[in-house]
């Protein structure tokens, strides 16, 4: 147990070793660890208590091994690693209780930093300078989260946000922080941990008026819980992959690649035109070669007029307009049929797509 003024090992050097402050309990006065060398082994701080008192790591260093802070007890005072170098350490405060002071990490090096299962209550600024692996599953947000880089770049290669309760907030970038990769370069996620992440992303970007982000994020949930429901309808029974496949491949080519789930309207409108021009194909060669025809189109017209003409019955079809100057015969009745519903379809896919975007 240290008193009540200020502990200092600024500038110490550890060796080669391991350095036990387990249980240890500091006072209110200031804990400074800045500047430290530590060396290799493991630096046990478990279920130390840091009372209120600032607590400072900026810019030690460790070469390799671990450093914990398991279950500690840390105060209200700012707790600060900034600029720290750990490049091959293990950092973890998994389990530790946080105050109501700032913590950051900003600028700092850790070959892997865990938060796993704390309670954030304040502000942390995690804008590490890298990180092969920052680990916030389980944990509690309840003010701010900042990994957004400003003046300096965060290289992360993996973000574990699995079992995330945000009530707080999250200042992240999708494109700055690479938060695509990120998540997918997790080793041993499922596809519903790596949905769940995305949609407490998605959440997070809506509170955060960040909409193009909220749109990409929200994809990603959709594609992974698609993958997610396929691969468990095939575990719970082989037999029905015959139904399981199709349906996946529906949602996969119809509300993904067409409209990329509602998010793009000039994605679906560019769908919409596609899919008239291959009807508009399929009804022009079938009168070739089968008996069909539409009706105001004169058999000695030539293929251009044909054309044009197959064109804008396809039209007035797709779009439900229907004047009634052209209707089908024999097979083209039935893609007519099928056309009338692909252009309700694809208009109340365009609408919803639109909507969603200028509503915002």
């Amino acid at each position: 147990m240290f008193g009540k003024g200020k502990i200092d090992f600024h500038f110490a050097t550890f060796g080669k070793g391991d350095l036990n402050f387990e249980r240890a309990e500091f006072g209110t006065g200031r804990v400074d660890f800045r500047t430290v060398e530590f060396g290799d082994g493991k630096i046990n701080f478990n279920r130390a208590i840091f009372n209120n008192g600032e607590v400072s790591f900026d810019e030690s260093e460790m070469i390799e091994g671990k450093m914990t802070f398991k279950n500690a007890v840390l105060g209200d005072g700012d707790f600060s690693f900034q600029n720290a170098q750990f490049p091959k350490t293990e950092v973890s405060f998994e389990r530790a209780m946080f105050g109501e002071g700032v913590v950051s990490f900003y600028n700092s090096s850790f070959f892997f930093l865990s938060l796993k299962s704390c309670q954030l209550n304040s502000y942390f600024d995690i804008r590490v300078s890298k990180a092969n692996t920052l680990d916030l599953s389980d944990t509690v947000i309840r003010d701010i989260v900042d990994l957004t880089p400003h003046d300096s770049e965060v290289n992360l290669i993996e973000l574990n946000m699995v079992g995330v309760r945000l009530i707080g907030r999250i200042y992240i970038d999708w494109r700055l922080n690479n938060i695509k990769k990120l998540i997918y370069n997790q080793q041993n996620s499922t596809y519903w941990a790596k949905a769940e992440q995305f949609r407490t992303l998605k959440q997070n970007f809506n509170a955060t008026g960040r909409y193009d982000d909220e749109d990409l994020a929200y994809i990603e949930f959709k594609r992974n819980e698609s993958k997610a429901l396929l691969e468990d309808g095939i575990k719970k029974n082989k037999n029905y992959a015959i139904f399981h496949y199709p349906a996946y491949w529906f949602k996969l080519w119809v509300f993904d690649k067409m409209g990329l789930y509602a998010t793009s309207p000039l994605r679906v409108l560019i769908s919409v035109f596609f899919t008239y021009i291959f009807l508009v194909i399929i009804q022009f060669v079938l009168p070739f070669v089968t008996n069909t025809s539409i009706n105001c189109i004169a058999n000695d017209s030539g293929l251009l007029t044909k054309f044009f003409d197959t064109a804008y019955f396809s039209a007035i079809t797709y779009l439900t307009i229907g004047y009634g100057d052209c209707s089908p015969v024999g097979v083209l009745r039935i893609v007519a049929s099928i056309e009338g519903f692909i252009g309700v379809f694809m208009m109340s896919y365009f609408t919803v797509a639109f909507a969603r975007k200028v509503l915002r």
